[in-house]
């Protein structure tokens, strides 16, 4: 609000009239678990907000967007859904994974997540099943540097290095620390495609160097936090976002 002076909040979850504006800046997220957000967006022409409903939609859960990874040969890493899942099939995983983290569909800063040996799953499974199953696993990585690539088309990224305190979610609000870094070269002509690929006017991509070199992409996040992007960047990214699109 600072930024943009004269401005009005709505929630979709609780309020009911969308008012009335010449631009909107998106920050909700899939949290609560339903699309009624997504439903308002729609209605808005694309020149109004900044990024538009289906790249909003297609981003907004894990799978969708690891779907849209694989389609596209984004080089990512192995997952599995296991929503209506079996332990059969699921323990197949753990073969060739001997420990996972597990992520919910949609999550918001690091909630949810968790690091699972076999037996430590199965303890979880049970209290899941049946009540609470939109979740994936995926193989659990050691020894790699996690970055967040943060990009506003027409701007210069912003790169930081993530690392976590304690645990396993290098995120801001669990006390992780970041430091601003520059990008591998050898890596940027996969991060631009994937950018013009995915239509986002600005994201924010998170993602593994791993020791030998490979680049595997996480996750982007087409509403990313900026508490901690400004924290250690020094700079206003709201206002670097406003400006890209021609706003005052």
């Amino acid at each position: 609000m600072e930024e943009v002076g004269q401005v009005a909040l709505f929630d979709p979850w609780s309020d009911y009239l969308l008012p009335e504006a010449d631009f909107y800046l998106v920050r909700t997220t899939g949290i609560y678990r339903n699309d009624l957000d997504l439903m308002f967006i729609k209605t808005l022409l694309t020149n109004k907000v900044a990024n538009p409903h289906d790249v909003l939609k297609r981003f907004r859960s894990k799978p969708t967007q690891f779907d849209w990874f694989e389609e596209k040969d984004v080089p990512s890493l192995p997952w599995m859904s296991i929503k209506g899942g079996d332990l059969i099939n699921i323990e197949r995983f753990f073969r060739l994974y001997p420990k996972v983290v597990v992520k919910p569909h949609v999550g918001q800063g690091g909630w949810g997540i968790e690091a699972l040996s076999w037996d430590e799953f199965k303890t979880w499974w049970k209290k899941k099943k049946g009540v609470d199953e939109d979740y994936l696993i995926q193989p659990l990585v050691r020894d790699a540097r996690e970055l967040r690539y943060f990009f506003i088309k027409g701007q210069k990224p912003i790169v930081f290095e993530r690392t976590a305190k304690s645990g396993i979610v290098a995120n801001f609000q669990r006390e992780g620390a970041a430091t601003v870094v520059d990008f591998p070269a050898e890596h940027q002509s996969v991060i631009d495609t994937l950018i013009n690929a995915s239509g986002a006017h600005y994201g924010a991509i998170d993602l593994f160097i791993h020791e030998d070199g490979r680049l595997s992409i996480l996750e982007l996040n087409t509403v990313p936090g900026i508490q901690q992007l400004e924290k250690v960047s020094n700079q206003n990214v709201i206002k670097l976002l406003l400006e890209s699109l021609g706003r005052p």
